[in-house]
């Protein structure tokens, strides 16, 4: 009977466990993501992701430079590495982001077409105010 117990105990547990994990990670990811990216030998310039992750599933869109969702987007929750695809209809420009997740910030590399440079996101945070 002790036994069944402590088993019945340690299940809720590791249920409990794995539910706060995938609320923490929908938190972490969901969200917008701003900052720039350099291509090689190129000008920075502005670059704002909208994230949403969801059961498992990352999704969103290209912010800037171009409005765009994702045709393709991948979260890795052991490596924190994500891979984001999209590509603008009207030019046929793709867009790739391979980066990692570290805190509040994506730190990767962009793909436009044949340019690829640096990239860093932060992503906005609301804290709000208290009325005192």
């Amino acid at each position: 009977m002790k036994t069944t117990l402590i088993l019945l105990a340690f299940a809720a547990a590791i249920a409990f466990a794995g539910t706060v994990a995938a609320d923490t990670l929908h938190e972490q990811l969901t969200g917008t993501w701003s900052g720039n990216w350099t291509p090689a030998g190129g000008i920075t310039d502005t670059m704002t992701i909208q994230l949403n992750y969801e059961e498992g599933k990352l999704t969103g869109k290209f912010v800037t430079p171009t409005a765009v969702n994702f045709t393709k987007a991948t979260f890795n929750s052991k490596t924190r590495a994500v891979s984001i695809e999209a590509v603008d209809a009207a030019s046929g420009k793709q867009y790739k982001l391979n980066g990692k997740v570290e805190g509040t910030e994506i730190i990767g590399t962009v793909t436009a077409d044949n340019l690829t440079g640096s990239a860093r996101l932060i992503k906005w945070t609301y804290v709000p105010r208290t009325n005192y």
